[in-house]
């Protein structure tokens, strides 16, 4: 996915932007799956030059960081901690 991309366009986006990906595992064992979400590795993450085998509540746990994440920045604005706007 990440090849879809156009880097130059994407720039102001921030510098992993366009390096952020998921590869979908071809094959897990559908038993584990449902009935262990938390063991069998469901594909790789992929930031910058690094990739990560990750597991479907490690992807829940970085979704749901990211949201916090989020949360605290746009509050952060919101409150001023990063001072005024000049526009």
């Amino acid at each position: 996915m990440t090849s879809a991309h156009d880097t130059k366009k994407t720039r102001h986006l921030g510098k992993l932007w366009s390096t952020i990906d998921f590869e979908l595992k071809e094959r897990v064992n559908p038993d584990d799956f449902k009935y262990s979400k938390m063991k069998p590795v469901i594909g790789k993450i992929e930031i910058g030059n690094r990739s990560f085998d990750v597991t479907y509540s490690e992807l829940n746990q970085l979704m749901r960081t990211c949201s916090a994440a989020m949360d605290q920045a746009e509050k952060a604005y919101r409150l001023g901690k990063w001072g005024k706007t000049t526009k």
